[in-house]
């Protein structure tokens, strides 16, 4: 009896909890398969259906009233009368709270007397004007359709064929890849797209031909470079190029579709977390101008449930004092469609201090902290180089500390023609402008397949993968030459969370012309955990040319005017309230080998080989908001060789501090490195990893802590003064590091 009584409360608890889940409407989606094999998701039938399904309403009328999303309402309501575009925007969504046929026939009259009159210039990225009219038009056809009459219909999509004909990519598209470009924005992936998803019933062409896009080509060559957690455009256009990504995430998630992506593109923001400075900017990556993330960030962290993310685009306020000037004011609807409300900023101090993004990228950003003095180092392999607004800086490195310290220079869309002007082309794109190597061949021609018209001078720098042309669809795109480098060895540690080392090791041979060899770069940031030298970052490179004759260039660059004395230059910062300094020690070239060179000033700021490309900042903007970068120094060995060996040690401080510790160079056997106080880095000098025994003694004495890259994998034993200290240490392939703690003496490590 006990039991049939168990068993029939069992029951009753079962459906009383069925009852009480509750109920997901959202259709099941049917998918069809193109003629071209790309299967896609069959839109449900009824309205509305775009970004938000009549299930969703009641959610709608909840967010108007939330205590974070209310006060974005009444803001959007404010704008409408900025332009019909608003009005009828705004109009939809009060359509959609509170339907009122009075109202929803104005909103239709009004849209589509703005689509007939609609009249667009040729001009630079009208499409992007074009797309967001037709967006306008969209809302206002899926939101209020219950009130269309047949002509109307018709009307809207002949309005939409015609404005998506204006396209710089066509209709039906006719050009553009996958992987780069206006293509890669909101023309595909927003604005055809809703507006194929809205008349769908009437006319399914655009629908189809936005959705094969992005299932055919957009989704596979993202999945492709997602797990990299990185973007390859630049940090302003990877916010451009990654928000619109983030639309057809959203669109096709709420008609049942789930994640289209990889998952992993969750962690894309995290490298705009990781450079993030003190002050609020960005540092800079590829065509950008100090920029920060905006909405992707915010659509990014709200449908991955992603705290950290979140607290990064609520950093700070000159965050939110650029976004009044860089949002679109329309971006707030999908704030209010898509964000979460109740989603809290996590604590980003809890993260690790330093992340590595892999392949495609191949980079690696360390920092001492998250505080106002933390110290914040970018180091580049770039296995890929996808152009467009990729820079030409495989082996690039910067480092900001109470301002930007090493640090890409040059400035995107100046006053002489911006993207396709002389100072873009030949500087600010260009291995010149970057904290890399130049090896200058004087025959050497930067012929590229655009830019036509304009002069490429030869800087000695990397070539123009594919001639310039920008990546397409990424079955081209691997097939050709936009491969330029490798990693060879990655590692930090010993703690995982605050590491003292970060090591990443790259071949970017490719990156360079036939003139190369062998180009090999070592990074090995330090974690000084020192009030007044908090962190230090030593730069190891083997570079081989074709010619011995080929001079070759060790580049830094700053904002003020270095001081050089023999074999180290120092770098102050000045203005704007700004106060750090570093100090860069030559170990390699040595002293009697050694030519340092300063090229900078007035008449020579963006100076390459004699030619200044000389830019300013457009007219009306901020100077302040902009970090131009003044002077260079040329690292260079006297005598010539085919291959050189760079070895250089930057130590990071504040301007008022002059008294900074030595750094002693020595070498042992194949291995060349220093000590830095308590700190050993050796570097393994040949091509390949080291598997003979390395024998070593850094001088002085008391407590080291010791990391010795390029090794090979396997387990290798270490001793000190002969006796046996740690009898196996596993070196993993894609580390090539060992790493021990001891006290100082001769250490021997055998394999």
């Amino acid at each position: 009896m006990q039991l049939k009584i168990l068993a029939a409360f069992l029951v009753l608890f079962m459906v009383s909890a069925l009852l009480a889940a509750p109920v997901d409407n959202r259709p099941e989606l049917q998918w069809r398969e193109l003629e071209s094999g790309v299967k896609v998701p069959v839109p449900p039938a009824g309205h509305p259906r775009l970004f938000l399904l009549a299930r969703d309403i009641p959610d709608l009328r909840r967010r108007v009233k939330d205590p974070v999303l209310g006060p974005l309402w009444q803001h959007l309501q404010s704008l409408a009368p900025r332009s019909v575009q608003h009005r009828i925007t705004v109009d939809a969504v009060r359509y959609l709270l509170d339907p009122d046929s009075a109202l929803g026939r104005r909103t239709i009259e009004a849209a589509l007397d703005t689509l007939r009159r609609c009249e667009f210039s040729e001009a630079m990225d009208v499409s992007r004007d074009i797309g967001r009219l037709m967006l306008a038009g969209a809302i206002v056809y899926d939101w209020c359709y219950e009130l269309l009459t047949r002509q109307e219909k018709e009307e809207f999509v002949n309005q939409f064929i015609r404005l998506a004909g204006q396209f710089e990519i066509g209709y039906p598209i006719r050009r553009g890849g996958s992987l780069t470009g206006h293509i890669g924005e909101w023309m595909v992936m927003r604005d055809m797209l809703s507006a194929g998803l809205a008349v769908f019933d009437e006319y399914s062409e655009m629908y189809f031909e936005a959705a094969e896009k992005i299932f055919g080509s957009f989704v596979p060559s993202r999945n492709w470079f997602y797990p990299g957690h990185a973007y390859h455009q630049g940090i302003a256009y990877a916010d451009t190029r990654f928000g619109s990504e983030l639309y057809p995430l959203w669109i096709f998630d709420r008609l049942g579709a789930g994640n289209i992506y990889n998952p992993s593109q969750q962690f894309v923001p995290y490298h705009w977390l990781y450079m993030r400075r003190p002050d609020g900017k960005m540092m800079t990556g590829g065509d950008d101008f100090i920029w920060t993330p905006k909405l992707a960030s915010l659509l990014c962290a709200s449908y991955y449930g992603d705290g950290y993310i979140l607290a990064d685009y609520l950093k700070d306020e000159w965050h939110w004092e650029y976004l009044k000037h860089a949002n679109h004011p329309l971006d707030e609807l999908f704030e209010l469609l898509w964000r979460d409300p109740a989603l809290e900023p996590w604590d980003i101090s809890e993260l690790p201090l330093t992340r590595y993004s892999g392949s495609p990228f191949g980079w690696m950003v360390a920092r001492t902290g998250w505080d106002e003095d933390a110290v914040i180092c970018e180091m580049k392999v770039n296995e890929w180089n996808f152009g467009n607004h990729q820079h030409l800086d495989a082996g690039a490195f910067q480092i900001y500390y109470r301002g930007p310290l090493a640090m890409d220079t040059g400035l995107y869309e100046g006053d002489d023609g911006g993207y396709t002007g002389p100072h873009n082309v030949n500087y600010y794109k260009r291995t010149v402008a970057h904290n890399s190597l130049l090896v200058m061949d004087p025959g050497e021609d930067f012929i590229t397949a655009g830019f036509r018209g304009i002069e490429k001078v030869n800087d000695g720098g990397q070539r123009m993968p594919n001639r310039w042309r920008s990546a397409g669809e990424l079955d081209d795109f691997l097939s050709r030459d936009y491969r330029t480098g490798q990693v060879l060895g990655r590692w930090f540690g010993p703690c995982s969370v605050k590491p003292e080392f970060s090591y990443l090791k790259g071949d970017i041979t490719d990156a360079y012309s036939d003139k190369v060899r062998r180009v090999q770069r070592s990074f090995v940031f330090i974690n000084l955990d020192d009030g007044k030298v908090p962190a230090a970052l030593a730069v190891f490179d083997r570079v081989t040319s074709r010619d011995s004759s080929f001079k070759k260039y060790w580049l830094l660059h700053g904002m003020e005017r270095p001081t050089v004395r023999a074999n180290t230059v120092r770098y102050e910062l000045s203005q704007r309230g700004w106060e750090g300094a570093l100090l860069n020690t030559t170990l390699l070239p040595k002293a009697s080998n050694l030519l340092i060179t300063e090229v900078g000033g007035p008449g020579h700021r963006f100076d390459v080989f004699g030619k200044n490309f000389a830019v300013g900042i457009q007219q009306g903007l901020d100077p302040l908001d902009y970090e131009l970068g003044d002077w260079r120094v040329q690292i260079s060995p006297l005598a010539s060789s085919a291959t050189d060996l760079f070895l250089n040690v930057m130590q990071v401080t504040g301007r008022a501090n002059k008294d900074l510790p030595g750094v002693t160079a020595f070498s042992a056997g194949d291995f060349t490195g220093f000590r830095l106080g308590r700190f050993v880095v050796l570097f393994n000098t040949g091509e390949t990893s080291a598997a003979r025994p390395v024998v070593f003694a850094p001088p002085g004495g008391g407590r080291v802590k010791v990391l010795v890259c390029g090794l090979s994998a396997g387990t290798w034993q270490l001793r000190r003064d002969g006796k046996i200290a740690a009898p196996a240490m596993l070196v993993q392939s894609d580390e090539g590091v060992v790493y021990f703690e001891d006290d100082n003496g001769e250490f021997e490590l055998l394999r």
